[in-house]
């Protein structure tokens, strides 16, 4: 049976990472190039043995390397 607030904390979590990511792109000029739905909700993993929901990401190659890149860079604040 799957965790009520479990399930709710993922589909916000999709939520809020749809909403990053359509900024970051704002912020670059890429609003006029269409894009698709980034994050998406899924409510279980077979790969996840105790069954926690998961997010998933759907991105084109190009976003994919942009998205690495940033993950990658040092916190400045850390």
């Amino acid at each position: 049976m799957r965790d009520p607030e479990l399930v709710s904390g993922a589909q916000r979590a999709a939520t809020e990472l749809e909403r990053a990511w359509t900024r970051w792109r704002h912020a670059r000029g890429l609003a006029e190039q269409v894009s698709e739905s980034v994050a998406s909700y899924v409510a279980h993993s077979i790969d996840h043995p105790w069954g926690r929901p998961r997010v998933v990401l759907g991105l084109d190659a190009e976003e994919a390397r942009a998205l690495a890149a940033l993950l990658g860079r040092e916190d400045p604040l850390g």
